[in-house]
């Protein structure tokens, strides 16, 4: 098992985090379908809260992005 400091996992779930939410703000953008759409921006949005929760605990931990 890895050994991962409160910084590294910080930072590698931000960066997952940040890369979902673009993908599925693209997928919405290309999306022909309306429930599809609404599909995707629903999940960038919960992304989106994601990244928030994440740079709120890096904050507590003084941990920089």
């Amino acid at each position: 098992m890895a050994n991962w400091s409160m910084e590294d996992a910080l930072r590698m779930a931000l960066r997952l985090e940040e890369e979902n939410f673009l993908e599925y703000e693209k997928s919405a953008a290309e999306a022909t379908s309306s429930g599809v759409k609404s599909m995707f921006l629903f999940l960038a949005g919960e992304e989106r809260n994601h990244i928030r929760l994440i740079k709120e605990k890096m904050a507590q931990f003084n941990v920089k992005p």
